[in-house]
């Protein structure tokens, strides 16, 4: 396990939960162990084909003390909130509104969509958000290592990866490991508390 502090002056201000084969279950575990009083907002990008991730998001509503919905265009982010992309859209943040989500149909990205290289760019050269925990979980391919790339020059950045004895396939954790981006590789169970911890700047 490896683990560095953020930098004195890093204010979280969104959570991105990425993940893709295996994701479901762990963000099942992510979601449920936060409570109420989870103070940012939270965007997930779980691989899924379409008309999936709203009973997805319904399922999570129902076990979370969170409040769990899938995405829709317009939807403006707001603490203790969980944002699901929809299967079959690219999830972004709009330029114009603070912190409202935006859905897209553009092409695929990485073979996928939503794919959260897409969400991470928005990210990057959003002018209402600067700090950014991002969450890489279980999943094959490479999906969110161009997105931290180019986020991480940009904004304040705080990088957790699950590790590989957790993770049902450890590929795109591995892609953050090996490019160096993590500050912290943990097991699935660590991963929520630690996360509590973050934001209520206590690290």
């Amino acid at each position: 396990m490896s683990r560095n502090k953020p930098a004195p002056d890093f204010v979280p201000e969104l959570v991105v939960l990425a993940a893709s084969t295996g994701g479901p279950v762990a963000l099942e575990k992510i979601i449920t162990a936060l409570k109420k009083d989870f103070s940012i907002p939270i965007v997930v990008v779980q691989h899924m084909p379409s008309h999936f991730t709203a009973a997805f998001a319904k399922a999570l509503d129902k076990k979370s003390e969170l409040h769990v919905k899938e995405a829709q265009d317009g939807d403006v982010l707001a603490a203790g909130s969980v944002y699901i992309a929809p299967g079959g859209c690219h999830l972004k943040l709009t330029q114009e509104l603070k912190c409202a989500l935006a859905l897209s149909d553009d092409a695929l990205v990485n073979g996928i969509r939503p794919a959260v290289d897409v969400l991470l760019g928005s990210i990057a050269t959003s002018r209402f958000i600067d700090g950014i925990v991002v969450v890489i979980l279980t999943g094959m391919g490479a999906d969110g290592l161009a997105g931290l790339q180019n986020l991480s020059p940009q904004k304040q950045v705080y990088c957790i990866v699950q590790d590989e004895m957790t993770s049902t396939v450890y590929g795109m954790p591995r892609r953050i490991v090996e490019a160096k981006l993590a500050d912290e590789v943990l097991p699935l169970p660590a991963i929520a508390a630690r996360l509590s911890v973050l934001v209520r700047k206590e690290s």
